[in-house]
């Protein structure tokens, strides 16, 4: 994946145009549920990393709430 900068300072995630790699073709044969866990995960992360001053602790809370519901069935 390649973080582009828009001109108006959005990042966007383009894909290289390069053949896809071995890791592209794993993530494809993932379920739906175990890539959004992954995504919201590395948002996670992102969002502790940079502390942005919107972050909240309910946020926080929130966050990771979602992340554990599949922990708990």
């Amino acid at each position: 994946m390649l973080i582009v900068m828009g001109h108006t300072g959005n990042r966007t995630l383009q894909k290289a145009t390069s053949s896809c790699t071995s890791s592209d073709n794993v993530r494809k044969m993932r379920s739906p549920q175990k890539q959004l866990l992954e995504v919201l995960s590395e948002l996670r992360d992102l969002l502790e990393d940079y502390s942005p001053a919107w972050y909240t602790e309910e946020h926080h809370q929130r966050v990771e709430s979602a992340l554990h519901v599949r922990k708990r069935h």
